[in-house]
C-alpha cells in the first residue's frame, strides 16, 4: 500500500483491529480493505491499546482546531470482523497518528519493525516488500477503530490493578505487590 499523491488521497473502505488466538497467546492484527484488496499488519497488544486512546485524543484536538467540522458519521452496523486469510504485509514497529484537514482524514502511518531496526543500512539487490504504509481514513472509522482495538484488547487476559501486566488464570506474580509488602515490613515467600 503505498502513500498516495495529493490527487489520489482516499479512505479506506473499511478498518478494524482483531486478535487471532486465544488469549495470553494472541495475535493482533490492523486490517485495512482500499481499492477491493485487504491488507492486514502484526500489530502489539500495546499498539492496539495505544490506538485506543490515541484517535479520540486527536480527534478532539482536530474538533477544538476546527470548530466548523460536522461530527464524525459513524456507520450504524459496521464490520468490524477480520477478513480471512489474514496475510499480513510485515509485523508493525511503529505507529504515527495524523490529520490531513484538505481532505479531512486521519492518517495512520505504519512503519515495519525490520526497517526501524535496519535502520541507515541499505539492503542491495533484492526487490523489497513495503516497509510503511499511510493508511487514511475518514474520522468516523477512526473512531470506531479506537472502539474496536479497545474492545479487542479487553477480551484477552485482565490486568493487574497494581502493576498493569495481565494476569493468567493461574494468576501471576505481581512485583509492584511484593515491593509494597516489603516497604510495609510485610513477610514475602
Amino acid at each position: 500500500m503505498a502513500h498516495y499523491s495529493d490527487d489520489e488521497v482516499f479512505p479506506v473502505r473499511r478498518i478494524t483491529a482483531g486478535a487471532l488466538g486465544d488469549p495470553g497467546r494472541r495475535v493482533f492484527v490492523l486490517q485495512v480493505q482500499v481499492s477491493g484488496q485487504t491488507y492486514s499488519w502484526l500489530i502489539a497488544k500495546e499498539q492496539a491499546l495505544a490506538l485506543s486512546r490515541m484517535l479520540p485524543a486527536l480527534l478532539s484536538d482536530v474538533r477544538a482546531a476546527f470548530p466548523e467540522l460536522d461530527e464524525p458519521l459513524v456507520a450504524s452496523e459496521p464490520d468490524l470482523a477480520l477478513a480471512e486469510p489474514v496475510w499480513p504485509q510485515f509485523r508493525v514497529g511503529s505507529i504515527g497518528v495524523g490529520y490531513d484537514r484538505i481532505h479531512d482524514l486521519v492518517v495512520l502511518i505504519l512503519a515495519d519493525t525490520a526497517r526501524e531496526e535496519a535502520e541507515g543500512e541499505e539492503l542491495l539487490g533484492s526487490p523489497q516488500a513495503p516497509t510503511k504504509a499511510h493508511v487514511y481514513t475518514t474520522r468516523g472509522q477512526a473512531l470506531l477503530l479506537s472502539h474496536q482495538a479497545e474492545s479487542v484488547v479487553a477480551a484477552g487476559r485482565p490486568f493487574c490493578p497494581n502493576c498493569g501486566e495481565p494476569v493468567d488464570d493461574f494468576g501471576h506474580f505481581c512485583l509492584s505487590e511484593a515491593v509494597r509488602r516489603r516497604r510495609s515490613g510485610a513477610y514475602v515467600q
